[in-house]
């Protein structure tokens, strides 16, 4: 039952995303984070902060018609997101920030104590023993 709940949830999440377009970009931390969402079957365009300067990513994806930002949920992470966001505010113009898709992923990984994108993959391989 749980395992099907949580792959269900994820599967949600997942579709969502996907349903969101190739004019959606999702901001993730770093590699890690992008494959581990690739493997989970998310198809759409996927941005990695990595060494980027915020302004330089911001240069980067404020022009997009929706804007999702899966930092990870951890002190970091949080803090890696509202700097984003400001950012991204503070230009005229800028695409939609879209907050349901993280929303959706975050009561996954509270619900289970998942602080990292990236651990969702071996998360998700131990449920499905």
């Amino acid at each position: 039952m749980l395992n099907t709940k949580v792959l269900s949830f994820l599967s949600e999440f997942i579709e969502y995303c996907n349903e969101l377009g190739e004019e959606a970009l999702i901001i993730v931390e770093g590699k890690n984070d992008s494959k581990t969402l690739r493997l989970l079957g998310l198809t759409g365009n996927i941005i990695e902060k990595g060494q980027k300067s915020n302004n330089n990513l911001v240069d980067i994806v404020f022009n997009a018609p929706i804007i999702v930002i899966l930092t990870d949920f951890d002190r970091k992470g949080r803090h890696l997101r509202k700097v984003i966001r400001k950012e991204i505010q503070s230009r005229k113009n800028h695409g939609k920030i879209d907050n349901y898709a993280r929303q959706l992923l975050y009561k996954l990984c509270r619900a289970y104590r998942i602080n990292e994108i990236e651990d969702l993959d071996r998360f998700v391989t131990n449920v499905q023993r």
